[in-house]
């Protein structure tokens, strides 16, 4: 499906427009809608990709042999991956329980949320504290706010800033934050 997609304006507005009627299908789309919308944005009234990457325009995310392989590197893996729907905070509570557990947790941040999720609500201090009690290895992304840089101090985190662009390619900082230390 990746391989015979077409990224189109009239496309991507023709598949948008239709209600998968399968797992597989509902996956295609999700996967089409967040390469061609612009940052990946899923949610209501998000726009299509306009310029892009190299004025490439709706198709400047549509990399169909690199779509391939992560697909293939994912199936190889399924066995070890699991997604759950739902609140994240009890999810997260049961996987730290299981031995060998990693998490990538990738929160609402604390500036603008309300602008792009729809469920932006989040006591931040609790998911900290719930990473800390878990003693689970972690990636964690949030942006560069003095709650947080205070909240990774409280709980004996270690965090990286990164340079990063935007959707309107304006480059931003942003927070990686783990465990142990990232970088020596």
């Amino acid at each position: 499906m990746v391989e015979r997609f077409e990224p189109t304006r009239e496309n991507v507005n023709a598949l948008a427009s239709e209600i998968p009627q399968n797992l597989i299908s509902h996956g295609f789309r999700t996967l089409v809608l967040n390469r061609t919308r612009r940052g990946g944005i899923l949610a209501a009234g998000a726009a299509l990709s306009r310029a892009g990457e190299n004025n490439k325009g709706v198709a400047s995310r549509w990399y169909a042999e690199t779509l391939i392989k992560r697909l293939q590197d994912i199936e190889d893996r399924c066995d070890r991956i699991a997604f759950c729907e739902g609140d994240g905070m009890p999810a997260l509570q049961a996987v730290a329980e299981l031995p060998g557990t990693v998490a990538f947790v990738d929160p609402p941040y604390t500036a603008g949320g309300k602008r792009l999720y729809n469920h932006h609500a989040l006591d931040h201090h609790t998911l900290f504290k719930t990473l800390a009690e878990a003693g689970i290895d972690f990636l964690m992304t949030y942006d560069r706010a003095p709650e947080i840089i205070d909240l990774i101090g409280e709980f004996g985190f270690s965090a990286v800033q990164v340079v990063m662009k935007n959707t309107h390619h304006a480059k931003m900082s942003e927070l990686v934050i783990s465990r142990r230390p990232l970088f020596a």
